[in-house]
């Protein structure tokens, strides 16, 4: 009965011994785990509800590190001490994030906006008065107005595109190569025309 029991107790000690020196390797192993970014592509949309939307970027295992974030492009989108990052502009911006000690790492955002082009207000074309008309003919009121054409959006490296999808895959192919400071600004292409104010007729 006694060896059973001394038996018994030398397994536990063995087994409480192994617990222990397990700990410390496993604590270990997780702290060697290399930083990274909770997200490495993102996509925010500004609405009339909502200006300036924002996300929350996360270094994963990084803790004790100092790290230091950055933007390619504070029109676009600005980055917080924190890493919060706000939309301001439709484009493309990078946000860059130093680990010290480790790798710099990179978050992609694109910035899309899906309100409506605000027509300016209609200005009344400083033409001298009309001559009368005809009975039945329209003395024409001309307003000028103008009509949305398209968006146009401007590379840092030079190039024009036509649709941010364009310009986005433009800076992947930049970034599978290593190269920073891809960014763009956009341009929305007015045609300025006149229309009556009375008949709709334009010109």
């Amino acid at each position: 009965m006694k060896n059973i029991i001394k038996k018994s107790i030398t397994s536990i000690i063995i087994m409480a011994l192994a617990l222990t020196l397990a700990m410390p390797m496993s604590a270990e192993a997780a702290s060697k785990k290399a930083p990274k970014l909770n997200k490495t592509k993102v996509t925010l949309t500004i609405t009339k509800k909502k200006t300036k939307p924002a996300v929350q970027l996360k270094v994963k295992n990084a803790a004790g590190r100092k790290v230091k974030w950055t933007t390619s492009n504070k029109k676009v989108a600005t980055v917080s001490k924190k890493g919060k990052v706000v939309a301001k502009k439709k484009g493309v911006a990078v946000i860059t994030v130093k680990v010290k000690g480790s790798k710099t790492l990179r978050c992609k955002v694109t910035v899309k906006d899906n309100r409506k082009a605000v027509t300016k207000k209609p200005i009344t074309n400083p033409e001298p008065a009309p001559s009368p008309k005809p009975d039945g003919e329209c003395e024409h009121d001309w307003v000028q107005k103008e009509k949305y054409i398209r968006t146009e959006y401007n590379c840092t490296c030079g190039l024009v595109f036509n649709t941010i999808e364009e310009h986005t895959a433009h800076c992947d192919q930049l970034m599978e190569q290593g190269l920073d400071g891809c960014s763009t600004s956009s341009t929305d292409i007015y045609e300025t025309y006149y229309e009556c104010s009375k008949c709709h007729k334009t010109k």
